[in-house]
C-alpha cells in the first residue's frame, strides 16, 4: 500500500484538520493545500488551519491566486474536539513553531530535522528542500496528475522554500519540480 493511502485509511470517518506551522509561509500553505486535494480524491474532507497571521505578501497573494481557504485557530477553537484528527504539515509537534490545537495529532508530514521525537500514527519526515516536495511525491506515487492550480501552488512553495533552488535542494526536489512543471498553471505561477 502506498504511503498516502495508509494516511487516508487512518483519516477515513474522522473530522480532519491540516495544521501548518504558525504564521504559514508559501511552502506550508502549498503543502497543506496539496494534501487537502489528495484527501479529497479519497472522499475525505479536511480543513486547513493555522495560528497567527498570514502577513507575508507572497503567502497572501498565493491564497488569493489559488482560492485557498485557511481558517485561523481563533475561529475553530470552539468547534474542535479532542477526537478530531490533526495532520501536522511542514512542522512537528513540540517544535516551537506550532501551537497545540484541540485534537489528536495523528500524523506529521515534514521536511525539517527531528528535534523532539514524537510518536504519530502516521509520519513522513524526510529532509528535502521543501515540504511541497513530499506532497508532490504522493501524487506521483499514486499516478495522479495534480490539477493546474495545485501543481502551481506546490511548485511555488518548493521554489520559495529553497530560495529559487539555492538552499537545501535535494535530488528529490529537482525530480518533483520536473513532475509538477508538466501540469502547472504557468501564468499564475509567473504572476506570483
Amino acid at each position: 500500500m502506498s504511503q498516502f493511502l495508509s494516511l487516508a485509511d487512518l483519516c477515513r470517518g474522522h473530522t480532519v484538520f491540516i495544521q501548518t506551522h504558525n504564521y504559514p509561509d508559501p511552502d506550508a500553505i502549498a503543502s497543506a493545500y496539496g494534501l487537502q486535494k489528495l484527501l479529497e480524491t479519497q472522499g475525505i474532507p479536511a480543513t486547513l488551519c493555522y495560528e497567527g497571521r498570514i502577513d507575508k505578501l507572497s503567502a497572501s497573494k498565493m491564497l488569493e491566486a489559488f482560492g485557498i481557504r485557511m481558517v485561523p485557530y481563533d475561529r475553530l477553537r470552539a468547534s474542535m474536539t479532542p477526537q478530531d484528527y490533526i495532520i501536522c504539515v511542514d512542522a512537528q509537534k513540540l517544535s516551537g513553531n506550532i501551537t497545540d490545537f484541540i485534537g489528536d495529532e495523528v500524523a506529521c508530514i515534514d521536511h525539517h530535522p527531528v528535534f523532539v521525537p514524537m510518536e504519530y500514527r502516521y509520519q513522513d519526515i524526510r529532509q528535502t528542500g521543501a515540504c511541497a516536495t513530499l506532497i508532490a511525491g504522493y501524487f506521483q506515487e499514486l499516478g495522479l496528475e495534480p490539477d493546474p492550480d495545485t501543481a502551481a501552488a506546490l511548485l511555488y512553495g518548493l521554489k520559495m522554500d529553497t530560495l529559487q533552488f539555492t538552499r537545501g535542494v535535494t535530488g528529490t526536489d529537482i525530480e518533483m519540480f520536473e513532475f509538477l512543471f508538466r501540469f502547472c498553471h504557468r501564468e499564475k505561477l509567473a504572476r506570483l
